[in-house]
Formats: C-alpha cells, structure tokens, sequence
C-alpha cells in the first residue's frame, strides 16, 4: 500500500514540475523529488515518507544555501542573503509547514510561486528543508555531566534533516555546461577527476558518463550533477572499478543535461 501511494503521488508531481529520482535523508525519511524546477507562477509537489518504524514529525522551512567549486552545499548565515536569495525565500511558499506521519507514511507537500510583477528575469532558488522534532526528552535517557552538578544531565539528541532545492526561472534563463579536463587518478580507489564548467544565468544538471571504446555500456555513470549559478566551475569525482579501466586506452567523459531547459547537450572531453 505504501508503495503504490508513493508511485502514484509521483506520477501525479510528474505533470507539475522538473523531477529527479527520490533519495534517502539520514534517519528514515524520505524526499521525492530531490529537485524542483518551476516556471513563473507555476506549483509543484513534494513527496515526504516515513520509511521508519517510529511516528515521526518533521518541520519545513525555506532556506538559503550555495554551492562552492567542490560541489558542496552550505547554509548561507541570517543577514548574509544576497537580493535574489532573498526574493526567492519571499516568492516561494509551501503547505503544510509541520507533519506528523506514521511508519510507512506519506503526505504531499504543495509548493507555490508568487512572483512580484516588476521581478527581474534571471534564475532563484531557495531550499526546501525537511527536518525532523525530536521526541520530548526522557529523563531515564539522559546522562550526568562529567563533574557537574548532581541535578544537571546532558542529552544530546540527533537531528535529522535533507534539504532539495526549488528553481523558479523568470523569462528566459541561459545557460550551458562544458567539460574542460578529466584526469584519471590511479591507486586502490581509482577515479576521474573531472572540472565542469558553466555559463549563463542558469543552473546545468545532467549526467556524466565515463566511455571506453567499443564498449556499449559507460565504464561508470554519475547521475544528478549540477553547477549552480554562482559558481563558473566545479569539480566532480568519478569512482571507477581498478579492473574496469586497467589497461584501457582512448577513456573519455560525457556531460549530458538533462535539464530540459538544457535540451539534451553534450560535453566531451577525453581523459589524461
């Protein structure tokens, strides 16, 4: 029954927005999709599961976060918003803002945009933050301080959490992805170091494949990467089996979008 409630709510936000696969969070919550693509004035869905086996509640919340040249995510402190930052947060709401769901539970999660009229064409983008509250503390479960006081314990409690971005694209929003270099890095985790560039004002999410010739499967497949717009450049690593690439001549990578608004495009570039 889960399952068939989770496909089909899928199915269904699959008519609204861009769509990624779902992936796990830390703890047993589960997010699909992992990306939102809105045009203007346009809605989405977001799919929020419990896969655990404990009724859990989670807050949302609308958060800003960058990407920096490795790739990585990081929250943007409060006062450090930059203007497009910030009339994305205020252009982007959702409901509800707090779910309780059982073990094995789903709930749908609506997403709007209100854009202002003399908004600027351009790309924004908030993140959606799914976070769960923990239980009320348990006074049986909680520890004595080191050396303190005998009526003063510290609990440290877990939070878990995953956040996905929502990209609202005013007017026509360019952009393209192009692959400058990919080296192989050798040794016990072989892999292929990869610099992505972008340009444009729009955001490039797609899928690199490592090929070898006459083979008709990729040596090793990244799905899901994507350079946001401020950054020009990141890099990528690619894991690739010692055996799969020993010996091989003639390697090389390929980026492609698939990002509708990317319309497919490639990227090759062979590797040193």
């Amino acid at each position: 029954m889960f399952s068939r409630l989770l496909a089909g709510a899928l199915a269904l936000a699959a008519g609204l927005v861009v769509m990624s696969a779902p992936a796990n969070a830390q703890g047993d919550l589960l997010v699909a999709p992992t990306r939102l693509v809105l045009s203007g004035a346009s809605g989405g869905e977001v799919i929020v599961s419990n896969a655990g086996t404990a009724t859990t509640t989670y807050r949302i919340s609308l958060v800003v976060k960058r990407m920096d040249a490795s790739g990585q995510i990081h929250a943007v402190p409060d006062g450090q918003a930059l203007p497009a930052e910030t009339a994305a947060v205020e252009m982007i709401n959702h409901a509800p803002r707090r779910i309780t769901l059982a073990p094995q539970q789903s709930q749908t999660i609506r997403i709007g945009v209100r854009p202002p009229p003399d908004l600027a064409p351009g790309e924004y983008r908030a993140h959606l933050l799914f976070r769960a509250v923990p239980d009320a503390p348990d006074a049986a479960a909680e520890t004595p301080a080191p050396g303190g006081d005998a009526g003063m314990a510290i609990r440290l409690t877990p939070i878990y959490g995953v956040a996905i971005p929502v990209i609202v694209r005013i007017g026509t929003v360019d952009g393209a992805a192009r692959l400058v270099s990919a080296r192989l890095q050798p040794g016990a985790d072989p892999a292929i170091t990869v610099d992505l560039a972008r340009s444009g004002d729009r955001s490039v999410y797609g899928t690199l494949d490592v090929l070898a010739p006459g083979r008709k499967e990729p040596v090793a497949t990244i799905k899901g990467v994507s350079a946001y717009p401020e950054i020009a450049a990141r890099q990528v690593r690619i894991p690739v089996l010692r055996e799969r690439v020993a010996g091989v001549q003639g390697l090389t990578v390929r980026f492609t979008e698939t990002d509708p608004a990317g319309r497919g495009a490639t990227s090759e570039v062979a590797v040193r």
